[in-house]
């Protein structure tokens, strides 16, 4: 009887371990998740030249974080922007990205320069793309939040790929005109979100694509 006692005693302490684990691994992915959903915003506050209040990003020392610096002597000091204005705009940070390996700098990759799914590379592969990444309020101007979600600070990076759009193709069957930005700016965002959780094989990774379009007064 007390063999038995404590063999029913021991199938017990396992299955509530066990069942311990699972819950502790999905409430660990489901933060990273919240974390990468977090990134992906602040991305596109970044691509928009915006803070997430929806007020334009201002440059300068009296901020406590200013927006992306534009034009050759921001490219002389490793600083590079998003194409607003057009094809011409971009044409210095293109060319200066497509010197680098890999073909990224502070979150913004030029389209060649990033495996599919490369967020599935080895380990030191992808700390190379790590550190060419953009952090969470790093150039939107959102709080750091560090004191309040460490982990979206040090373990939540972003990446998005500048790809030309050609207006004059013809668009494939079946495709929606929304994906098409407008002749002014002729490029689509895509933004990779990659964020992880406390246990070394959490990852969540989301991705996005956004265009600008002009909106009717």
């Amino acid at each position: 009887m007390v063999l038995l006692a404590a063999l029913a005693l021991t199938g017990a302490l396992r299955t509530a371990w066990f069942n311990e684990l699972i819950t502790g691994t999905e409430a660990d992915y489901q933060r990273a998740l919240s974390n990468a959903q977090a990134l992906l915003h602040d991305a596109e506050f970044d691509v928009q030249g915006r803070t997430p209040d929806g007020a334009p990003c201002r440059e300068g020392a009296e901020f406590e974080r200013s927006c992306r610096r534009r034009g050759a002597a921001a490219l002389a000091a490793g600083v590079v922007w998003f194409p607003l204005e057009g094809l011409a705009e971009f044409a210095p940070v293109r060319d200066w990205l497509a010197a680098r390996r890999p073909q990224c700098a502070q979150g913004i990759c030029l389209p060649e320069g990033l495996a599919p799914e490369f967020w599935r590379l080895p380990a030191t592969e992808l700390d190379k793309l790590k550190a060419v990444a953009a952090h969470y309020g790093e150039f939107s101007g959102a709080p750091s939040p560090m004191a309040t979600n460490a982990l979206l600070a040090t373990k939540g990076w972003y990446w998005v790929e500048v790809l030309a759009f050609d207006a004059s193709s013809p668009a494939p069957s079946g495709s929606s005109s929304d994906i098409a930005p407008d002749a002014d700016n002729p490029y689509i965002f895509r933004i990779t979100a990659m964020a992880e959780g406390n246990k070394p094989s959490t990852r969540a990774v989301l991705q996005s694509l956004l265009v600008w379009k002009k909106v009717d007064s």
